[in-house]
């Protein structure tokens, strides 16, 4: 992304640090994200300076006017840090989010929803109520099911448990010592700030997987059986990974029969099992079969049920990672996250009170199974999403 001198090469201009965090190709991709998103760069704006070798400034592209700061080395004035911090689409309207997630690959789907006393209404919507593969945002039922059994008296967030699943990463519990006694509220938090893989399961086998997918239903879920019987992870790796005779049998199979399915593969399951150099980039794993399935509008209504939990950890638990960066989430009253990716698959999902006091739950997700998806204008978009409910 040669935006300051295009004569220069990425080398003269950025420090071999930077270029090694990102590397050339990345920024050139993530530069021609961005113009195809928002038009070419027309100018920029005055810098500010906020330090000696920091400064913000903006970037005016054709669409859009984007918020950057920038770091130097003093000594060989190369960029060591470019961060975009927000973006702010010029003239945008419904009709013009609805035209670009339209024009995703694949397909691409996203509601905006208030959440009321009397219940939801989608302010905006395109293809919300159509099946998606989310990814790992099917914990936030996984959390929504312990926030439940602690509001019953069943279980407290400061139970221990001690750690007795493992699974591959997203994480980083699988690294810890089998048998490390860890708290609920630890597992939930490392769940939804990070998507613990191991963590999650871990909440899987304490809660029961039963218990899990009647929040499923209880929230609202239009086809349930799609999400269930609700896969751990590994369970999920097992199956992408493991053999095609199994894999084909169990997404030909009724809810019942995968239940029976997954009670006799469990004892054989485990990491060791899985080949894990089948897992190479821009790989899409049978996301139209062994995947966590629900339209924008479902996930709208476990984030719902989440936010009418009177238990405020549970909103500090979502608050954990924004998804989105500080500066965004700033403009909120509360502001909570969850997402999801795998190659092919994306999710993102908010639920935030604006400073007028209103709820809203804020779901997008986007598949391809032939070609993977890039982030980085699947959340400049999303940006677009947040920015209409201020």
């Amino acid at each position: 992304m040669q935006v300051f001198n295009k004569a220069k090469s990425a080398a003269e201009v950025f420090s071999p640090d930077f270029l090694k965090a990102v590397p050339p190709a990345q920024l050139a991709e993530i530069g021609q994200s961005l113009h195809a998103q928002f038009g070419p760069i027309l100018g920029v704006g005055e810098l500010e300076r906020i330090s000696p070798v920091t400064a913000k400034f903006n970037f005016h592209f054709a669409k859009a006017m984007a918020r950057v700061q920038l770091r130097i080395d003093p000594e060989t004035t190369m960029i060591t840090g470019l961060l975009i911090t927000d973006l702010v689409p010029l003239d945008d309207s419904p009709q013009a989010v609805i035209a670009d997630f339209a024009a995703l690959h694949g397909k691409a789907g996203f509601t905006i929803t208030r959440l009321g006393a009397a219940g939801r209404e989608e302010v905006l919507g395109h293809k919300s109520d159509q099946q998606f593969a989310i990814g790992s945002a099917f914990k936030l039922w996984v959390l929504d099911a312990l926030a439940h059994d602690i509001a019953l008296g069943k279980r407290k967030w400061s139970d221990v448990v001690p750690l007795s699943a493992r699974s591959l990463p997203s994480g980083v519990m699988q690294g810890w010592p089998q048998g490390t006694p860890v708290t609920l509220a630890t597992l939930a938090t490392q769940m939804i700030s990070i998507s613990d893989n191991t963590a999650t399961d871990m909440l899987i086998k304490v809660l029961g997987r039963e218990a899990i997918a009647a929040r499923v239903r209880a929230t609202g879920h239009s086809m349930p059986s799609r999400m269930l019987p609700m896969l751990s992870t590994l369970e999920a790796f097992s199956l992408k990974l493991g053999p095609a005779a199994r894999r084909e049998a169990y997404a030909a199979a009724g809810d019942d029969q995968q239940l029976a399915m997954l009670q006799r593969f469990g004892p054989g399951l485990s990491v060791d099992a899985i080949d894990l150099g089948q897992l190479v980039p821009d790989k899409i794993w049978h996301i139209e079969t062994i995947e966590w399935f629900a339209s924008p509008r479902d996930v709208a209504g476990v984030l719902q049920s989440l936010q009418r939990r009177k238990d405020p950890r549970v909103m500090q638990i979502l608050s954990v990672n924004s998804g989105i960066g500080t500066d965004v989430a700033a403009k909120f009253t509360r502001f909570g996250f969850k997402g999801g990716s795998e190659e092919g698959v994306l999710n993102l999902s908010w639920v935030v009170q604006n400073k007028a006091g209103q709820w809203y739950a804020i779901s997008a997700s986007w598949n391809d199974p032939e070609r993977p998806v890039d982030q980085m204008p699947f959340l400049a978009l999303t940006r677009r999403l947040l920015e209409r409910v201020k």
